[in-house]
């Protein structure tokens, strides 16, 4: 894939109201936070904690949606959810 392709690719993915979603996070953090909450250490288990996660960012991400919309919507919303919310341009 050359460059032009991969620009239009990624712009297509954030067109209109989509973006994406980030969860990256290595399997020492995994294992370890996995370990804290006494979740087994396993790929079944790990992929049902970031469905969950994925899950809540998006809830969360539709009330800020909807917070905007009604003009309630502060930088404290964010802050404070615990979702780190990143915006680029492309």
């Amino acid at each position: 894939m050359n460059t032009h392709d991969l620009i239009d690719t990624a712009r297509t993915l954030v067109a209109g109201d989509k973006g994406l979603l980030a969860m990256d996070e290595g399997n020492p953090a995994c294992n370890e936070r996995s370990a804290r909450l006494g979740i087994p250490q396993t790929e079944e288990a790990w992929r049902a904690y970031r469905e969950s996660a994925a899950q809540h960012a998006l809830v969360h991400r539709a009330k800020c949606n909807r917070a905007v919309r009604r003009g309630e919507y502060n930088a404290a919303m964010e802050k404070n959810s615990g979702v780190r919310i990143k915006r680029h341009t492309i």
